[in-house]
């Protein structure tokens, strides 16, 4: 099922959170790779088997450390990558112009899928609809930052429950459920009901409740 957020869409918020939240997330591969410009070579492993997919982000440990949207998949061991800036976030990644180089260089492509997930469900169902009913919302634009905000709330309440030094993970938690209700106010969602393509009614979301983990 589509989400109405990225992962990328998560780093414009919180750069560092497939380091920071790495428990939290999915792992898809960890390998070695070298990286030339935009171009990211795996050594072992392979980016088809993993599943690995163009919108995704792949960080990069070393001298690097840092997290970078992936553009394309261009082979089972090759992939493209870009920068993160602001276009991004309305946008497709594109390639980004000359990068860093590295060598023999740990990489892990993780995703926040399943949290993205449960998130959009609620919004749909906010929305008066079904988890099935994802192609009716003609403006999933509109539902990005909601998604984008609830999800960061659910990977920092999970890790404020793991951590022994829990205060700074809930504090972060609580601001983004703050955001996320705002979010919800003035969200309006265009619906085709009737599978023609045109917008049958406009509704504003329910205030509901994320689930604390």
């Amino acid at each position: 099922m589509p989400t109405f957020s990225t992962d990328i869409d998560l780093l414009h918020w919180e750069p560092n959170i497939l380091k920071d939240a790495e428990f939290a997330s999915q792992t898809l591969l960890q390998s070695t790779a070298d990286l030339s410009e935009t171009t990211l070579s795996l050594l072992s492993g392979s980016l088809v088997d993993a599943q690995v997919e163009a919108g995704q982000a792949v960080y990069v440990a070393g001298a690097i450390n840092g997290s970078f949207p992936i553009v394309t998949i261009d082979s089972p061991t090759q992939l493209t990558l870009s920068i993160l800036y602001d276009k991004l976030y309305d946008a497709p990644p594109t390639p980004g112009r000359g990068g860093p180089d590295a060598t023999g260089v740990s990489i892990a492509i993780r995703t926040f899928w399943a949290q993205r997930q449960v998130v959009t469900e609620l919004l749909l169902h906010a929305a008066g609809l079904t988890a099935n009913d994802f192609a009716k919302v003609l403006n999933p634009q509109s539902l990005k930052r909601a998604c984008v905000l609830g999800t960061l709330q659910m990977i920092y309440n999970a890790l404020a429950a793991a951590a022994a030094e829990s205060s700074i993970y809930a504090i972060r938690a609580a601001l983004y459920e703050k955001l996320y209700r705002r979010a919800l106010r003035s969200a309006r969602v265009e619906l085709d009901l009737n599978g023609d393509g045109k917008t049958d009614c406009v509704r504003k979301l329910n205030t509901l409740e994320l689930i604390r983990g």
